[in-house]
Formats: structure tokens, sequence, C-alpha cells
């Protein structure tokens, strides 16, 4: 029997190694281009590049596909605003088209290299904050389906209000939404084992790995959906259902697993916020001395009192009642407020009714049978029929669930006029204030 000299069993050896390396090196750097591509849905970074110089000097920026979002005296009213904040603050109109609208910020205010506040706003008056000031980036209000321009005003008069807190968040101004570039890397990564090992070992032990890689995939997959849940996850935004383009034409609501997540950012920030709002209306009232009396004025204190005592009532807590009462201390809030706007403006206050499925949605348009708004039939409690937004109304007609449950029980998401919440099933968010107020009341009793 003939042996092979050394050198060509060494030769052989780094032919099959050699070829190996370079086939699973092409295979991992095809991968994590593809999956990259593939991810990323934001657009190109040119446009946040533009935006990101233009506000190195001006106060307000308008994307040349938003144009139409915000009339020019508009602009010019808000950017005399912006120039008298007591801290730097910068805003962006942003036509949002899939992106996430606060990676879509940080980036724009890591790459503008301009100690700031950035405000930005989309097409539906959804408005997102970060910051490049020595604090973490501020809370406010949902403003959804809003106008633009009032989106605007409302989210500046909170940013005034709010004082620096926290420590400085460092963003990322790299390329695509967090956790893609690692992702992309882990399935370079698979598809480079799997074509090393036929390449080496042949069908049969690929035939096994395919097992491996797809375990893999779905494992990072899997990591990849329960990635941090700060703000590239809370900016999902379970909004309003929305229609989306394409061939079924179904109605948006996003992942029960990614309502959860965020909630549960959501029971927090929505705690935190509450306590803030009482504090800002306590003092704007303290100092409207000349507007202390009137129905409004009546309407105004007890929407306070109320409100400060489900925040002192809910501190430190976050099962379901609770979580239930902070959302109603809120709508109390922003009840007060119009009220005193009435107050000072000398005028009758006129109040409407918010969306029973979210009161954050904005003012009802019209009612809706309560089971449509579910996967379930309602308790025997809650009202048949619910007054709800023009968005909830066009989902209910197709029997889809509202996307914004409010509220966590058992760690999942429930609606809460399903979960049995006291008295805010029975009676919904949406009922007028001094309703709210008396059923309130009433259950403390």
């Amino acid at each position: 029997m003939t042996t092979d000299p050394l050198w060509a069993r060494v030769l052989r050896r780094v032919t099959v190694w050699g070829g190996a390396a370079l086939l699973a090196a092409g295979a991992y750097a095809g991968a994590t281009i593809a999956v990259s591509a593939f991810l990323d849905d934001r657009p190109d970074a040119e446009a946040y590049d533009e935006a990101a110089t233009a506000l190195r000097d001006d106060l307000v920026y308008v994307d040349e596909r938003a144009g139409n979002l915000l009339t020019e005296d508009a602009a010019a009213d808000l950017e005399k605003r912006v120039a008298g904040m007591s801290r730097p603050t910068r805003i962006v109109v942003w036509p949002r088209d899939g992106e996430w609208l606060g990676d879509t910020v940080e980036y724009i205010a890591a790459r503008s290299e301009v100690p700031s506040r950035f405000l930005i706003v989309d097409q539906y008056g959804l408005t997102k904050v970060a910051s490049t000031l020595d604090e973490s980036a501020p809370s406010i209000p949902d403003t959804l389906n809003s106008p633009v321009a009032a989106a605007l005003t409302k989210a500046l008069d909170q940013l005034e209000r709010t004082p620096l807190r926290g420590e400085r968040t460092a963003y990322d101004d790299g390329g695509g939404p967090p956790g893609e570039l690692w992702l992309a890397a882990a399935a370079g990564a698979g598809l480079a084992l799997f074509a090393g090992f036929v390449a080496l070992s042949g069908a049969v032990v690929a035939f096994g790995t395919v097992l491996l890689v797809v375990s893999f995939a779905a494992l990072a997959v899997w990591s990849y959906r329960r990635r941090r849940a700060g703000p590239a996850i809370a900016d999902i935004e379970a909004r309003p259902a929305e229609r989306r383009h394409g061939r079924s034409r179904g109605v948006y609501r996003p992942p029960n697993d990614v309502l959860v997540r965020i909630n549960k950012v959501r029971i927090t920030e929505r705690a935190e916020l509450l306590r803030d709002e009482v504090l800002a209306l306590g003092e704007r009232m303290g100092a409207s001395t000349d507007h202390v009396d009137g129905l409004a004025w009546a309407l105004a204190l007890d929407c306070y009192a109320v409100a400060g005592r489900i925040a002192d009532t809910t501190e430190g807590r976050d099962d379901l009642a609770a979580q239930a009462d902070v959302v109603a201390g809120l709508v109390l809030v922003a009840r007060g407020g119009r009220a005193v706007d009435a107050a000072e403006a000398d005028r009758e206050l006129t109040e409407t009714l918010d969306c029973f499925a979210n009161p954050f949605h904005g003012v009802a348009v019209g009612p809706v049978p309560a089971i449509a708004l579910g996967a379930e039939r309602p308790p025997a409690s809650v009202p048949q029929r619910v007054e709800v937004c023009a968005t909830c109304r066009a989902a209910a007609g197709k029997s889809v669930a509202a996307a914004d449950p409010l509220v966590l029980d058992a760690g999942s998401v429930t609606e809460y006029w399903m979960a049995g919440v006291r008295p805010w099933a029975e009676i919904g968010y949406g009922a007028p204030s001094r309703v709210l107020i008396d059923a309130w009341n009433a259950s403390r009793v």
C-alpha cells in the first residue's frame, strides 16, 4: 500500500479547510448584509444627517416630505415659542414611514452634536423626545391623533414644566435600529457554521446541522423580540388600530407580547407622569389668583383634588387596581387643565366625551357595541353601547380588539372593562369629569 507524501496530505488538508473557511466567510458576509438590509426599514440615512446638520443652526426643522403638515405661520410661531423656552429645545417634523419614531429622534439628536432637547412629531400627531442635555429623556403625554401644531404645543408645555433629572442617555448614532446588527451577525454565523460543516463533512452532518441552525435562528429572533424594553420598544406605541396597505387590508394590532412589554414600561411611566402633572396643575392654579370662581374653576379644583389623592394612594403599587386608577388620574388632570383654560378665558366649559376604549385616543365620535371592541362578551355591568374615537370605531366595524388595553392582569394584556376594575369598567374613562370624580369618591367610601 502506497502512502501519500506528507506534503500531499498537508496540501489536501489546506485545500479542504481553506475552501471551507472561504465558503463560511462568504456565507457569513452574505447573510449579515441580507438580514441587515431586510430588517432595516428606516429611510436613507442621508435624510437623518440632513436634519441633524440643519438643527445645529435652526430651532425648527420640517422634512421636505412633511411640508404639508405644518404651515409657514405655524412653524414661525413654534420657532418663537421654542426660542423662549427655559432649556434649549428643537423641533423636528417628520413623515414617519415604518421606522420607530423614538429611534429617529435619538439618531438625529446624536448626530446633531448640539446640547438640546429634541421634540419630534409625525403625521399622526405622535410625539417623542430625546435629550442631549444632562438628563434622561423627559416623558410627555400621549398626543396621538392630534393635529401636528396642537400636538407640538401640548408637548412643549409639558417640556417647559419638566425639570432636568436623571442621567444623560447615550444615543446610538449608527445605522440600523438597536438589535439589528447582532441579529444579522447571528444569522450570518449560523449560515457560516452550516456551510463549513457541509464542506467538511458532507450531507450526513449537514442534516443534523440544519436542526442546529434552525434552533439558533429561532432563539435569535425570540431574543430580538424581547430586547430591552426601552425607547425602541416603547415607541411601538400600542396605538389605535390602523389600516395596512396590501391584499389582506387587515387592521394592525401589535402582538400581545409586545403590548405586555409596552405596558410594563408604561406602568412606571404613567405613575411618574401623574405625579408630575398633578404638581404642574397645582402650580398653575396657584398662579391663577384672578380666576377663582365659576363652574369651570370648581371643576378644576375637584379634578386636581381627586387626581392628587389617586397619585398618593397608588404610589409604589403596580397591581391592577392601581394601574386603572392611575389612568383615571391622568384623565382628570387633563380635564382639570382644560377647565383652568376655560376659567382663565372667562368662558363656559364645554366637556366632550373621550374614547371609551382608551381616553388618550381623543374625542369620541360615535357609539359602537361594547362587544365589538374585544374578542369576548363584556360583563353585564359594562354598557352595551359605548362612545369611541374614529379609529376605534373603524376597527370595531371589523371586530378587531382595541389596540391598547391599558392594563396588565396577571401579566397578560386585558381590556380594562374586561378586567372588572371598578368603577372604571362600569362607566368608562371617557365619561364626563363629574361622573369620574363621583365614581372614584363613592368607591372609597
